[in-house]
């Protein structure tokens, strides 16, 4: 037998297993997601009546835009447009989750060099 064909044999076979470890021992999936969206302030007339609205809008969010089971819901922004109150929320599953606390304790690589982001900074947590 040819040694070169041994060891091309050889050569192929750890070529084929590198690539099935590659393949097999990919990263778990982060989501991590912004939703804009929007709620009729026409028939808000207190506080309790908003926190309801936001809720029933949050859960229809989650229903219609998310197929993903978030661990973190957080409302980062919110303008009122006429009639509208138009709400950004922030949804995470739980690798989400702790690829943002990780980015937030400077795990990320696009910080610049005084270790801040260009955006606003981290989402507020707002509980209602």
């Amino acid at each position: 037998m040819d040694p070169r064909v041994g060891r091309r044999s050889i050569l192929a076979g750890a070529l084929l297993l590198a690539g099935l470890a590659l393949f097999s021992a990919s990263p778990a999936a982060a989501h991590v997601v912004e939703v804009t969206t929007s709620l009729s302030m026409e028939e808000v007339q207190d506080r309790a009546q908003l926190k309801q609205a936001l809720e029933t809008e949050v859960g229809r969010v989650l229903a219609t835009a998310i197929a993903f089971k978030p661990t973190v819901v957080a409302l980062t922004g919110a303008r009122q447009v006429g009639e509208r109150l138009m709400v950004r929320l922030l949804i995470a599953d739980e690798e989400g989750e702790q690829l943002m606390q990780a980015l937030e304790r400077g795990g990320g690589d696009d910080s610049n060099a005084d270790g801040r982001d260009d955006d606003d900074g981290p989402p507020r947590e707002i509980r209602l």
